[in-house]
């Protein structure tokens, strides 16, 4: 078998679909149709986030202004305005 880029991995519609589950972005989600507005997101987990949930936290916190802080194996991340305390380092 050929090696894999990471953009061809997730350019695989089989791919694609099992992004769509991961638990970080349906907790975020969730937190978005029921957290009062003006409450961060706050989302724990005992995995670490994966580069697709990473850029998503980033996308929601800003198109939505709003806080949010998601507590993987390894850090915290807070998204704020399209920014990750992490500065991507993670």
């Amino acid at each position: 078998m050929p090696f894999l880029s990471e953009d061809d991995i997730y350019s695989l519609p089989e791919r694609n679909e099992q992004l769509l589950e991961h638990s970080e972005k349906l907790a975020i989600a969730f937190g978005l149709i029921s957290a009062p507005t003006n409450a961060p997101i706050l989302v724990f987990k005992n995995l670490r986030a994966c580069k697709d949930c990473h850029e998503f936290g980033k996308q929601v916190s800003m198109v939505t202004g709003r806080e949010i802080v998601v507590r993987d194996s390894c850090r915290f991340h807070h998204f704020k305005l399209g920014k990750c305390s992490c500065n991507d380092y993670w």
